[in-house]
């Protein structure tokens, strides 16, 4: 346990050197969600997400390119609490972030990325909820990164309004296992509220804002994001037959 103390004291000492350096962004997320039924415990989803951000010394969150990627998830719901996931693929094509005039020219680079995840939750009173979610992620880059692994832990507390209407707000630790010096073992902090509404019962949306705490991989400076997110989830079901 004697090098875990000790690199837990040094990530949290570069992490308030870093933070007294940090430097403001502002991104805007989307993401849409086709996700269908397979049977009773088993669901597909496939998501398209394009993330914008702000130029070069502005404040516009859709000035700029960010990220395009699709990703494929297929989960299997053991029981109304717990909830297993696997990504067995997702392609990422990330925009540099934007912290200096030549970033906003820059050549994009890809990312192939496989992912598991297993999610928990607990009612503790009457339509509140703990939940959380741990997740486990291998980044392959096309540039001259190594492969990352990368270890990602959400915690949040829900609260379930009578009809289609929850609200929550969350904290998602997101650390580097593999790939990187331990300088940057710390990847980044998102801290945020979730609103999700059901018009009807097989469509959704999220929205909500995050406040990240980021160290990219190329610098030692953290960056401090404000995100507004929308997500959209359509539900198609699975037609049973008439017998």
């Amino acid at each position: 346990m004697y090098w875990f103390k000790r690199l837990l004291v040094t990530v949290i000492w570069i992490s308030v050197v870093q933070t007294l350096q940090a430097q403001d962004h502002y991104n805007a997320w989307f993401r849409g969600t086709l996700s269908i039924s397979v049977g009773e415990e088993f669901k597909i989803d496939n998501e398209l997400q394009h993330r914008r951000q702000n130029g070069f010394e502005n404040e516009n969150m859709s000035d700029k390119n960010l990220m395009f990627a699709y990703r494929n998830w297929i989960h299997y719901q053991h029981s109304e609490d717990i909830k297993f996931s696997l990504s067995p693929f997702a392609y990422f094509k990330h925009y540099r972030i934007i912290q200096q005039h030549s970033d906003e020219t820059a050549m994009p680079n890809s990312e192939i990325r496989f992912s598991a995840a297993v999610e928990l939750q607990h009612e503790i009173l009457k339509k509140f909820y703990i939940v959380d979610r741990s997740a486990v992620e291998y980044r392959i880059f096309d540039n001259n990164q190594a492969d990352i692994t990368r270890l990602r832990n959400r915690f949040g507390i829900r609260y379930d309004f009578a009809g289609k209407l929850k609200v929550g707000i969350f904290d998602e630790l997101l650390f580097n296992l593999s790939g990187t010096t331990y300088h940057h073992f710390f990847d980044h902090d998102r801290l945020g509220l979730n609103v999700e509404y059901k018009f009807v019962p097989n469509v959704k949306f999220d929205i909500g804002y995050m406040h990240i705490t980021r160290l990219p991989l190329t610098s030692t400076t953290k960056l401090h994001e404000n995100n507004l997110y929308l997500n959209f989830t359509y539900q198609l079901k699975e037609h049973k037959k008439e017998g």
